[in-house]
């Protein structure tokens, strides 16, 4: 899928107060309002967890996007048992298990390939051993970046083993030389921008980079958090640097 076709989708996605400075949150999904990260313990070891709960900004971010001019979405949402949860996520970073915000445990089988969205990211399978589809209905992307939160790459690395056994441990490697990557502008992680948000161009901050598939290749992606706690992941060219103050 081009990077073009799948704006509209990013866009839907973007819905913050975080973990200090950081950003982080939990995917409930890509059509939910995502939880912000609060606590955290044992990042990139066998005992990682994490815990979240949704923000006012997040809400209102949210009903901006998904019910644009309906006054009761904010306090609609905010009364709702969701809303009032703690969303909880773990996992053993050596072994390639999380027990995802959904109360299921999940193993790690390998990353997508780059013929869809979510190329490169973790792939996993459920406990009957079927593979969790990428697509929104199957949440096989929700899980993958509960997983960064818990188990950031360089923290610890894991390699698909033989069916009906653990993933293996193994010391971070090399990188294979990756195709180049067309950047019509580039920007770096932490640097405030301005994002194109339907009509206009909202403030905000980018918190990291990805690589999505394209018809010449991997192109590059922004993760953003928005000033208003909306957040998604944009290509370049929706994207606008700040004036220098």
């Amino acid at each position: 899928m081009h990077i073009g076709a799948i704006v509209g989708a990013m866009l839907a996605c973007l819905c913050g107060a975080a973990l200090a400075a950081s950003g982080e949150w939990l995917s409930l999904g890509s059509k939910h309002w995502s939880p912000s990260v609060f606590s955290k313990s044992g990042i990139g070891t066998s005992n990682a967890r994490a815990e979240a709960r949704v923000t006012r900004e997040e809400i209102q971010g949210w009903c901006e996007n998904w019910a644009p001019g309906d006054r009761g979405c904010v306090q609609r949402e905010l009364s709702s048992p969701e809303a009032k949860a703690t969303y909880r996520a773990s996992a053993d970073c050596t072994r390639g298990r999380i027990t995802a915000v959904d109360g299921e445990t999940y193993t790690l089988a390998g990353r997508w390939d780059n013929s869809d969205i979510g190329g490169g990211r973790t792939r996993w399978r459920d406990r009957d051993g079927r593979i969790v589809g990428r697509d929104n209905a199957s949440g096989g992307l929700g899980i993958a970046q509960q997983w960064e939160v818990l188990c950031p790459e360089g923290r610890a690395t894991t390699r698909s083993a033989p069916t009906g056994q653990a993933p293996m441990v193994q010391a971070p490697a090399q990188r294979a030389p990756q195709p180049a990557v067309a950047m019509a502008r580039s920007f770096a992680v932490g640097e405030v921008v301005y994002a194109r948000s339907g009509p206009a161009w909202v403030r905000g901050r980018v918190t990291h980079v990805s690589q999505l598939a394209g018809p010449r290749g991997p192109e590059i992606a922004y993760g953003v958090t928005l000033d208003s706690g909306a957040r998604g992941v944009l290509p370049p060219h929706m994207l606008r640097k700040a004036p220098r103050q």
